[in-house]
């Protein structure tokens, strides 16, 4: 999958593109990650950002970014952890970026992220812990439905 690296220099393929036609009719070269170069002439545009003054090819990210709390994590897999209160954990590697595209922070997961469906929308959250993701998700419900809520269990109180 490729998602756009946040650090191009070009916002736009119009300006990308001129400077990229440019560049490879100059015989430049695009640099990876190892070091090596290889021509821009046969380079693929699709894959490769100006960024820090060199082209340079963009590594394989295959994974899908989930954004919880505008924090974005890669969700590797489902916790058998279950709740009465419906909650979904999954173990999740939160996401870094560099002039070479994104990476995995940790292989192994670094974060605890708690999803729940409703009706009306899905709603995350995410802890260094099932406990952290649980509380932080909790808070997030109570914010959402707290008219409901008082509502419901307040009968007495708003008379």
């Amino acid at each position: 999958m490729i998602y756009a690296n946040p650090l191009a220099v070009y916002p736009n393929d119009r300006f990308k593109m001129t400077k990229f036609v440019d560049d490879a009719l100059k015989n430049d070269v695009a640099y990876r990650s190892d070091d090596t170069t290889v021509p821009l002439i046969r380079s693929n545009y699709d894959n490769i950002e100006f960024i820090g003054g060199r082209w340079r090819v963009q590594n394989d990210f295959p994974h899908i970014i989930q954004v919880v709390r505008k924090k974005q994590f890669v969700l590797l897999d489902k916790l058998p952890h279950q709740e009465k209160n419906l909650f979904e954990f999954y173990n999740a590697s939160s996401v870094g970026c560099n002039c070479y595209g994104y990476f995995l922070a940790s292989s192994k997961g670094d974060y605890v992220v708690a999803r729940y469906d409703t009706d009306n929308q899905t709603y995350w959250s995410y802890g260094e812990t099932i406990e952290q993701a649980r509380a932080f998700m909790g808070i997030k419900l109570y914010d959402e439905y707290m008219d409901l809520i008082h509502a419901h269990v307040c009968k007495q109180k708003t008379k």
